[in-house]
């Protein structure tokens, strides 16, 4: 029988200390190389950053082909962290937005009201969405000529455009004598 001291005692011939050599068995070189991690890392993370990008591309495209333009019956709530409440809407717009542990699917609706959907949420689907309503955009307002409108703080100024008459200087005479 092999006793563990002699295992120990026949493996002394040949000493090999804890961080002085490879795994096959070489010696480390004698000179030391920094290694960089932040150009490892930051391909790490744009990785991660295309994927993720790719997988929330492909969630919304199919939420979209299901529930797009229709009328749906959801759980959800008016904003992240309000009271989840049952809400029948026509979908207009879905997106996927990152709210500080999770992943959160918006869907809004004909007047642009946003619904958090609760998580675990399920989406019955009523039939088709009511037509969508064309806003007309509202028309500027338009300053009277020779001013500028501006806004400040969301009030309006209205600001003179032209420039204000300078006194006009006298010409010098020359004198004769």
């Amino acid at each position: 029988m092999i006793s563990l001291v002699k295992l120990i005692t026949e493996d002394e011939g040949d000493p090999q200390h804890f961080g002085t050599s490879t795994a096959g068995g070489q010696p480390l070189p004698s000179t030391s190389v920094d290694y960089n991690v932040s150009s490892d890392f930051s391909d790490f993370e744009a990785k991660i950053a295309r994927t993720t990008a790719e997988s929330k591309a492909a969630f919304l495209r199919n939420l979209n082909n299901r529930i797009l333009n229709k009328k749906v019956s959801i759980q959800a709530s008016k904003g992240y962290g309000q009271p989840v409440r049952d809400y029948e809407i026509s979908v207009t717009s879905t997106s996927l937005d990152y709210f500080y542990d999770r992943y959160v699917v918006i869907l809004r609706d004909e007047d642009d009201k946003e619904y958090f959907l609760k998580p675990g949420f399920k989406i019955t689907i009523l039939g088709q969405g009511e037509p969508l309503k064309v806003k007309a955009p509202k028309e500027p307002k338009t300053a009277e000529p020779g001013t500028k409108a501006t806004t400040q703080v969301g009030q309006a100024a209205v600001q003179s455009v032209t420039p204000a008459p300078k006194p006009q200087a006298q010409p010098q005479q020359t004198k004769t004598a």
